[in-house]
């Protein structure tokens, strides 16, 4: 489960970095390196894959959208205790 932190102050997007979680009016969704050599996104709303270029320039330019905001994301382990 990862949960997601947005206070909606966070600053806009001018640039993907790997492990990026963005949000946008519609989804939340996190840039993520597929192969050595090419980058996608992710909705982690329903997990599909989305775009997928050969470097985090093309993939900025294909898909940024404007007002889309970088939140900041936790992931949470979760299991029994023993």
């Amino acid at each position: 489960m990862m949960e997601i932190i947005d206070k909606s102050s966070h600053a806009l997007v001018t640039e993907y970095s790997v492990g990026d979680v963005i949000r946008d009016d519609v989804s939340v969704y996190m840039i993520v390196q597929i192969t050595i050599d090419n980058y996608a996104v992710v909705d982690l709303g329903d997990g599909s894959v989305g775009a997928v270029c050969g470097s985090l320039e093309e993939l900025y330019h294909e898909i940024h959208v404007s007002g889309e905001r970088k939140v900041k994301a936790a992931v949470v382990i979760e299991g029994e205790a023993k």
